[in-house]
């Protein structure tokens, strides 16, 4: 029956019902990804510890910035301070005293000081902030919190090395050793990324590793992801690139691809600094795979999926896709 439709049908009768299906493929993923925003971003309420640590490394980020400026204006953001005040003091109250509130305590106690010989924050505030550090711990060895100094030769002394052939270097490789992958490197390479940038230093990743013998794990991960058909199964090690949505309110809902994607790509680049080989594995997902993907491994409800990156070892000789470049006239315009 099939087989005679379609040789009846027209053309551009087939035309108008596939470009429909799209449509409604489109609206379903948008309705799907509106509702998970929704429910696991910070939008709306502090639900939990995680959106909370969320919400003041943000506020004291923007402090850090502020004592960082050329010229600080005295007093600044002191409304916003005293609701990141408040903050701190319900997240104390609920979780304790943890690097979190050391690293605002230390921001807040630089900010007192600045101002100290302006005299330009108020009062109430001030008792506000001296009451609530008197709560936190200011007693670390190393400050964690504020701004520091940093010469210029801290910065060129790192710079003895030719950048663009390592940049260069990289290919995405899918032809590996069978010789597993140290997952003690990987490791290494992760905590390299740890210093990768983030929207007002939030952080928004988790990583999982699914190691070597794990088999069956990266089986159902690999089963949902469709590019890796010819050579998955000669992946030594996965890498779970995710990013937290609770650590981002309503007018951010693409920053956590934007942060996500950052951070996948310093963990390519750490990964191959320590001589392994790596293959970027899309997880742009429909909302089927989507679903698929949440029922392959248990993970973090607010998790999505940012990108899977395949590690191996490499062979003394492999091959791997040219992957010739646009020139660089076609993507730069100087204005």
């Amino acid at each position: 029956m099939k087989s005679i439709l379609k040789k009846i049908v027209p053309k551009s009768a087939k035309r108008f019902y596939r470009s429909k299906q799209t449509q409604l493929s489109i609206i379903k993923d948008f309705v799907y990804d509106y509702r998970k925003f929704n429910r696991e971003s910070a939008s709306f309420k502090l639900r939990n510890k995680e959106m909370m640590q969320a919400y003041i490394i943000k506020e004291y980020h923007a402090i850090e910035k502020g004592l960082a400026l050329l010229e600080p204006r005295p007093g600044f953001g002191a409304a916003r301070i005293s609701a990141l005040a408040d903050v701190v003091e319900e997240y104390i109250n609920g979780y304790g005293i943890d690097s979190v509130t050391s690293i605002t305590a230390f921001t807040l106690r630089e900010y007192l000081n600045y101002d100290a010989p302006y005299n330009q924050i108020p009062k109430d505030l001030s008792r506000k902030l001296e009451n609530l550090l008197a709560r936190c711990d200011e007693s670390s060895q190393g400050k964690t919190g504020g701004t520091k100094i940093i010469p210029k030769t801290e910065i060129t002394e790192t710079l003895n090395f030719d950048y663009s052939s390592f940049f260069k270097s990289r290919h995405s490789v899918r032809d590996f050793s069978e010789e597993p992958v140290d997952t003690q490197l990987i490791l290494n390479a992760i905590d390299t990324a740890r210093y990768t940038p983030s929207v007002c230093n939030r952080q928004a990743w988790k990583v999982y590793v699914i190691e070597h013998s794990n088999v069956e794990l990266k089986k159902r991960l690999l089963n949902v992801q469709n590019g890796n058909r010819g050579f998955g199964e000669h992946i030594s090690s996965l890498i779970v690139i995710t990013g937290k949505l609770s650590s981002f309110f309503a007018y951010e809902r693409n920053q956590v691809f934007i942060d996500g994607g950052m951070m996948a790509m310093s963990i390519v680049l750490a990964l191959h600094a320590e001589g392994l080989g790596v293959c970027c594995l899309n997880t742009s997902y429909a909302v089927k795979q989507y679903e698929a993907f949440k029922a392959s491994m248990q993970m973090d409800s607010d998790c999505v999926p940012i990108m899977f990156l395949a590690v191996g070892n490499l062979k003394d000789d492999f091959k791997v896709a040219i992957s010739e470049r646009k020139p660089l006239a076609d993507i730069v315009e100087v204005r």
